[in-house]
């Protein structure tokens, strides 16, 4: 928590899905100092794979100001839930994570490598009942946009079918 007067890095929980509109709003009142780190992934689709830029921590910017000169506004600009608060003081953000989140770029965007998805290779659950779960590719089905993986359930190895848009290829250990 922050004791000290003038311009700090706070967390700011954003509306659901209005992440951009606070940072806009946040400019709009005066709050010069924003950082709003995204992700550029590939998207699978019925269509085609489509390239995404979605925040990397859903909900929530970070921004410095001055919690004396901005606080009360802060929480009634449009977009914006609350402060990330703790005891009823605004939670202050080290320098060295900004740092950390000023170094994917002036846009702050992180671009994801897809991993090929191909049998034989590492894959994880993204969606649905399965979600989190990892396992091996044993079969992909093009025209139906299906795959099959092999995970764990239950002490032994079972061959479940998912939609190819629940999974997401695992980097290759090397």
């Amino acid at each position: 928590m922050t004791e000290a007067v003038g311009p700090t890095w706070f967390c700011i929980k954003a509306k659901p899905r209005q992440e951009a509109v606070a940072v806009q709003n946040l400019r709009a009142i005066g709050v010069s100092e924003l950082v709003f780190p995204r992700l550029r992934r590939t998207r699978r689709g019925h269509e085609k794979n489509k390239v995404v830029i979605e925040p990397l921590f859903p909900g929530y910017v970070f921004a410095r100001f001055d919690p004396m000169e901005f606080q009360s506004t802060i929480r009634s600009t449009r977009g914006v839930l609350h402060l990330v608060s703790r005891e009823g003081r605004p939670v202050d953000v080290e320098q060295s994570v900004i740092d950390e989140l000023n170094a994917l770029g002036p846009e702050a965007v992180l671009s994801m490598l897809d991993e090929e998805l191909k049998v034989g290779a590492k894959a994880r659950v993204i969606r649905g009942i399965f979600t989190g779960s990892e396992g091996e590719v044993i079969r992909l089905e093009s025209p139906q946009k299906r795959i099959a993986l092999l995970l764990s359930i239950l002490g032994s190895d079972q061959p479940v079918e998912l939609p190819l848009d629940d999974v997401e290829g695992l980097p290759d250990e090397a």
